[in-house]
């Protein structure tokens, strides 16, 4: 998937229109034609519907962790000889052609994968152990071997005695869940940009049969941006939300920052706009699971806003070539948003 960002920047108003330009602002007075707080309110079956379609938005800690899928819990059985038993089923791991010396201090191979980051989970339901690949990325074609940035996750169903490629896609295995006995589990993954893309997303996944396949399906994400503060306290409960104001702010700090820190933007920025990742129109949703007052007494949330209102602006634009619903996290003032009763 690919995702563009965006290269336009501020136009500064002329000193001559002052008065007439109106900025993106965190909270500037509400416009006098704000549409009253009642008709702003979201539609409660689709907030309940967001909250349902993310098995771990309940526990924001654990939301919130991006670290990796501990095996143990889930490869109760793996075989004595790895290698072995994937010849048995047809995989090949890709390899070099040759060996490279490689750093034990990191753990990172670099003559390809390794049988160690095959695992064996029943993830299709049908109680015979299958592969599954999460590991650095390697391919090998007509040109030969290559190592690429980031990491792969490749599914692997057992299907009379033989493995069938099922999945093949970015990111890491964070966290399953098991359904109901004899069906395929879900999962989410980890998907941190490359060469210097500055975001990283969470990828949710469900099962879908094809015959005796189960293939895999991406149905939400939600996305993040490198150096985004995140929250280590929690509100009770969370709040759910309607943006009240237009041209409204989501930022990657609990501050406002509207130009670089230094000189030059750093890298991970939005061109000469500082902290700011997405500008919101009035009427859009999201919810709040944390709170941080600053040093002039503003209060800002932790949100995640619902990718069903997108943003009018961002830093990371959706592909539309890529129909999944694309959440954002960061930080925006409370102060002109309507809290859902």
């Amino acid at each position: 998937m690919k995702i563009t960002l965006t290269a336009g920047r501020l136009v500064p108003c002329a000193l001559a229109l002052l008065a007439a330009c109106s900025a993106p602002a965190d909270d500037a007075p509400a416009k006098a034609d704000a549409v009253p707080a009642a008709s702003l309110a979201p539609d409660r079956q689709a907030a309940a519907q967001q909250e349902a379609d993310l098995p771990d938005w309940g526990d924001p800690r654990l939301f919130l962790s991006l670290d990796s899928l501990r095996w143990a819990e889930w490869e109760t059985q793996p075989p004595a000889d790895r290698e072995a038993r994937l010849r048995q089923l047809g995989i090949r791991p890709i390899r070099a052609d040759s060996i490279v010396e490689l750093d034990p201090a990191d753990g990172y191979d670099p003559n390809g994968e390794r049988a160690a980051d095959f695992h064996f989970v029943d993830f299709s339901g049908d109680g015979a152990a299958d592969v599954i690949y999460t590991g650095p990325w390697f391919i090998r074609n007509e040109n030969g071997f290559g190592a690429l940035e980031g990491s792969h996750v490749k599914l692997y169903q057992v299907i009379g005695g033989r493995a069938v490629e099922v999945m093949d896609e970015h990111g890491s295995i964070q966290r399953v869940w098991r359904r109901p006995a004899g069906e395929p589990v879900s999962f989410r993954l980890v998907h941190y940009g490359c060469c210097s893309d500055p975001e990283w997303r969470i990828r949710y996944f469900r099962p879908v049969r094809d015959g005796e396949r189960v293939r895999f399906e991406e149905y939400r994400s939600v996305l993040g941006r490198a150096e985004m503060e995140i929250p280590t306290r929690f509100m009770d409960a969370p709040r759910r939300f309607t943006v009240a104001n237009d041209r409204y702010l989501l930022r990657s700090a609990p501050r406002i920052q509207d130009r670089p820190a230094g000189e030059l933007p750093e890298w991970f920025e939005w061109d000469e706009r500082g902290n700011v990742m997405a500008e919101y129109g009035r009427g859009a949703r999201g919810t709040a699971i944390a709170e941080r007052t600053d040093s002039t007494g503003r209060v800002w949330w932790f949100v995640r806003m619902d990718g069903r209102t997108p943003p009018r602006d961002a830093q990371v634009r959706e592909d539309p070539q890529h129909r999944v619903t694309m959440d954002r996290l960061g930080w925006m003032s409370s102060r002109f948003v309507t809290v859902e009763p």
